[in-house]
């Protein structure tokens, strides 16, 4: 297996035993939804004394797209983090042969451990315990956000707890990260986050405000304080937007023995506005740290929930006026001109994705500081549930590998460059949408005589998006024996 590039193998269990590249699988550590985790020894090793974990995405032809897409914004993200609070990288395997990433292993517990033991026991934690978690917690999120990384999935399983009581935040699939482009935000996958922890402008597509981050280590204080979540487990778009009109359950009236100011200090974090949230983690340090000097309002002294009537009135404000996210002062304000580049992934031709290439960075050079999004358009029918060769994961797997080949050819594989295999009903209807959500500038793609199926479907796309697509479109036109 090793250096075997992936196959059948990848989308089943590993087992002790088996080696990917120069690691031997030692045991299963944990299996989520988006990967699992195993417990590895190096070749260079004697015994496990090294600690390593490797992460590898699901890729089962049962398995959504996400988990390719998660896969590489961790890959793009985790080499610019460092400090004591990121899992320490030691290694990534790329798409081309075994995709993982390799991190030292941290010794502890996660949240989601400690809270479940805690209800096991019957114990309620004290507030002094929580206040010190919550101070670790807004420790490792100052730290983080002065890296210009918004975690954007904070939650119990999230976050490890050290033996000396410090936190370790980890996975960052979902994390924005000013210096690369935005994945899931370019490929409109959105909201995208934990249900229960995402902040009120995440719901409705806002991402990079750091502030979201804040919101969810309310939660997080919440939840360790009552073992509940504030708006409970909320499954569709109603039920997640309760937060945005409805204050939360009072935490006193859960637990009366709670003193206003740690209630204060919550609701803070818990605004729908961001900016009436701690504009930075280290101002909600202070206030933990300084209780005496929080300044309690109506919320903090609150024991009951709203009266129905004043709630009815929120909803009914809420569906009148609608809910304006506040500006996010880490979001630049003059974002860099797209070039987009269209590739037909039924065309295997090098010399028609040169040709393109070419005239993309011809493209880029009349736009002062553009950057290349490489994109190409899978159709329902070119996806199998059944078949490991055409499934989801797959066919990301194999495209993106692709369009970055290409990048590396032309020159162009920048930090800012980014590949894209989207999904849709129709080619130019999925480009043109991708266009409107990420304010392309240009987009060239290829067309052809329409004398054969290919040439017919570049035709078609190419006419459709030049009539619909909201920016300059370059079409390139390609000769017969360049399109066979």
């Amino acid at each position: 297996m090793v250096g075997d590039p992936i196959g059948a193998w990848a989308v089943k269990r590993l087992k002790p035993g088996d080696r990917v590249d120069q690691y031997e699988i030692l045991s299963e550590a944990h299996r989520g939804g988006m990967a699992r985790l195993y417990v590895v020894r190096s070749d260079d090793s004697d015994s496990v004394c090294d600690g390593l974990l490797m992460k590898i995405p699901r890729m089962s032809p049962r398995d959504q797209s996400e988990t390719v897409l998660s896969f590489e914004v961790e890959r793009l993200i985790l080499p610019r983090l460092k400090g004591r609070y990121i899992p320490k990288l030691k290694g990534i395997g790329g798409l081309d042969r075994v995709p993982y990433i390799l991190m030292q292993r941290v010794e502890g517990e996660t949240l989601a451990d400690w809270l479940v033991r805690s209800h096991a026991a019957g114990i309620k934690p004290g507030l002094e315990v929580v206040v010190r978690l919550g101070i670790s917690i807004a420790y490792a999120l100052f730290s983080l956000h002065r890296q210009a990384c918004c975690h954007h999935d904070l939650k119990p399983a999230n976050v490890l707890i050290k033996p000396d009581g410090q936190v370790v935040l980890v996975d960052f699939g979902l994390a924005h990260h000013r210096s690369v482009p935005d994945l899931h935000a370019e490929e409109m996958r959105q909201p995208v986050g934990s249900p229960p922890s995402l902040a009120p402008e995440q719901i409705v597509g806002q991402r990079g405000d750091l502030r979201s981050d804040i919101y969810a280590l309310g939660v997080l204080l919440y939840v360790m304080l009552t073992g509940l979540f504030p708006y409970g487990m909320p499954k569709g778009a109603v039920a997640l937007s309760r937060r945005i009109w409805d204050d939360p359950v009072p935490l006193r009236q859960h637990r009366p023995d709670l003193p206003p100011w740690i209630q204060e200090v919550i609701g803070r974090c818990l605004k729908p506005k961001a900016a009436d949230r701690y504009q930075s983690a280290a101002h909600l340090v202070f206030d933990l740290k300084h209780p005496q000097q929080v300044r309690v309002g109506s919320y903090g002294t609150q024991t009951r929930q709203r009266s129905a009537w004043q709630r009815l009135r929120s909803w009914v404000d809420f569906m009148r006026l609608g809910y304006q996210p506040s500006q996010s002062p880490s979001k630049a304000d003059v974002m860099p001109p797209i070039v987009l580049l269209a590739l037909n992934h039924a065309d295997p031709a090098e010399q028609v994705r040169h040709l393109l290439g070419e005239s993309a960075k011809r493209a880029m050079g009349s736009l002062p500081g553009a950057r290349l999004a490489l994109v190409t358009v899978l159709l329902p029918r070119d996806i199998s549930e059944h078949d490991d060769q055409r499934s989801r994961t797959e066919q990301q797997r194999r495209h993106l590998i692709k369009l970055r080949q290409l990048a590396d050819q032309l020159g162009v594989n920048l930090p800012m460059t980014s590949c894209h295999v989207l999904e849709g009903g129709q080619v130019a209807s999925t480009l043109v949408k991708y266009a409107e959500a990420n304010h392309v500038n240009t987009i060239v793609l290829g067309s052809g005589k329409p004398d054969g199926p290919l040439q017919a479907w570049t035709h078609s796309v190419a006419v459709k998006v030049a009539m619909y697509a909201p920016c300059t479109v370059v079409i390139v036109k390609l000769d017969d024996q360049q399109v066979e």
